[in-house]
């Protein structure tokens, strides 16, 4: 006697509502170049523009650098102002504060309605 199993098969229904696309959304300012974000439905991506050094690269073409993943804008705008702040040298401690009240200024300007 041979018994003959038939597999269960389940059919998954279509999901009822469709999914957002992961289409890229960017927000570019000049107040935040050389950086800019892309937003999609899962978060926030911090992007630098930037260009090789000549020394390094025969095409000296521009390329975008991922610089980090962020949950909300803010986040991104906080990392912006971090990377400006630290770009450069600051001869006095002076300087250094200024400069960061400068861009604090800045950042906070473009978010404020």
């Amino acid at each position: 006697y041979i018994k003959i199993i038939k597999p269960k098969i389940k059919v998954m229904k279509e999901p009822k509502e469709e999914v957002e696309s992961s289409e890229y959304k960017t927000i570019k300012d000049p107040l935040m170049e050389p950086y800019f974000i892309t937003v999609d439905q899962y978060c926030h991506t911090l992007n630098e523009l930037t260009t090789p050094d000549a020394r390094y690269t025969s095409s000296g073409k521009a390329y975008v650098k991922t610089i980090g993943h962020y949950s909300n804008f803010r986040n991104c705008l906080e990392k912006i102002g971090i990377l400006k702040l630290n770009s450069k040298s600051y001869p006095s401690i002076k300087e250094y504060l200024n400069e960061y009240d400068s861009i604090k200024n800045e950042l906070k300007n473009l978010v404020s309605i």
